[in-house]
């Protein structure tokens, strides 16, 4: 399996959330900033910075990270330190900041291009991968582990449990047998540390009142 560098945690996912070729949105715009806001928030918590426990995020280390994005968030949550609720900061980055930075982010590294298509009445922006091959690696990887019985590293487990709390699912895993996604739900469970494990927990919850949302 030809391999390219690990991503972050939130481009894997915005990558994995879009078209490789036309850059086209697989996920509705509130389930794609909810995924993200959880993404962001995990690559804190995998860098050290922060855990989550009880449904609160609790700051351990308050040192810039060196990424620009999850740096962003990180002095948000400085900013706002009286507010500790997971899911009131799910929603809050949802509202667009998440998407903006990690859009940014993987511009910043080449890996999109931003483009505009006009119409009649207004314009819509997608952000096309320059590589294919590239964009689609992150579902690619996992899924291909995952088929062979492999271990994901943790990192993966977060991105597979974020796949699965954003419906990605449909599309990612659609290849994969009972017994694959039975592999898949044991690691998940044995093996991501608990605050991961609420954090994709709290995403899938806001995912899911957002769809009831749209329904009502």
């Amino acid at each position: 399996m030809v391999s390219t560098p690990q991503l972050p945690l939130a481009d894997d996912l915005f990558l994995t959330a879009h078209d490789t070729v036309k850059g086209k949105s697989l996920l509705t715009p509130a389930t794609m900033g909810l995924g993200l806001a959880g993404a962001l928030l995990g690559e804190l918590v995998l860098w050290r910075r922060l855990d989550v426990a009880d449904g609160k995020i609790v700051l351990i280390d308050d040192r810039p990270t060196g990424d620009p994005a999850a740096t962003a968030v990180l002095d948000q949550l400085l900013r706002e330190g009286h507010h500790r609720a997971v899911r009131d900061w799910i929603s809050f980055l949802a509202t667009g900041i998440a998407i903006d930075l990690v859009e940014r982010r993987l511009s910043r590294a080449g890996l999109v291009q931003r483009q505009e298509k006009r119409g009649l009445l207004s314009s819509k922006v997608y952000f096309v991968p320059t590589d294919s091959m590239v964009a689609g690696w992150p579902a690619t990887r996992v899924r291909t582990l995952i088929g062979r019985g492999e271990m994901l590293d943790i990192p993966d487990l977060v991105l597979a449990g974020l796949i699965l709390a954003t419906g990605l699912d449909q599309h990612v895993f659609v290849t994969l047998d009972a017994r694959g996604r039975g592999l898949l739900f044991d690691q998940l469970k044995r093996r991501l540390p608990a605050m991961l494990q609420e954090l994709v927990g709290h995403t899938e919850a806001a995912v899911g009142d957002a769809v009831m949302a749209r329904r009502a």
